[in-house]
């Protein structure tokens, strides 16, 4: 038979004092589980703030949900995510980086090529001639998508465009750049 570990007694005492529900036992469970949590949030979001608003709703939703955990079904960590993942600013991210991806496979299927790739080469190639013909709203979108790693949601966003009209505007501004037709 093997000895626990520690880490393992300490989750376990964490899981006691965290179903007791004392304020200063919720600091102390707080203190040791938000950084990692933080950090899954922060690799998800890209957004610092938002990953904050997200804990904080969280923690307050996990504290008051305390006595439905089940310590014999997963451990405490593996929960709290779980219980992240309820969050609607965690939900609506993961469901721009969903609409995004769409986006992007799209564009990339229609032009049967790395957009990405090519508007960066065609920048490499034309400098500061890149795309002088076209509108300067695409153009800056082209910038904020390709070159500076925004979603299209929040090119959108920053632009004043809704999304849609962002993304039909794209893929004719794309086919202009590109020289093809789309079939």
């Amino acid at each position: 038979m093997t000895n626990p570990s520690p880490l393992d007694e300490m989750d376990k005492n964490m899981v006691v004092l965290f179903r007791r529900g004392d304020e200063n036992d919720y600091r102390n469970i707080y203190n040791k589980y938000a950084p990692a949590v933080l950090g899954v949030l922060i690799r998800t979001f890209g957004d610092v703030n938002l990953a904050e608003e997200c804990i904080k709703a969280s923690f307050c939703e996990m504290w008051n949900k305390r006595l439905t955990f089940d310590p014999s079904k997963e451990r405490l960590f593996t929960w709290m995510l779980k219980m992240v993942k309820g969050c609607e600013s965690f939900k609506s991210v993961k469901n721009e980086q969903f609409i995004d991806n769409e986006i992007r496979e799209e564009i990339d299927l229609v032009y049967a090529t790395d957009i990405r790739f090519f508007l960066q080469q065609k920048n490499d190639d034309d400098g500061e001639k890149f795309a002088n013909e076209i509108d300067a709203d695409v153009k800056k979108a082209i910038f904020l998508i390709y070159f500076e790693g925004y979603s299209f949601s929040s090119a959108s966003e920053q632009l004043g465009i809704p999304v849609v009209i962002l993304r039909g505007n794209m893929i004719k501004i794309l086919k202009t750049l590109k020289g093809t037709v789309i079939t």
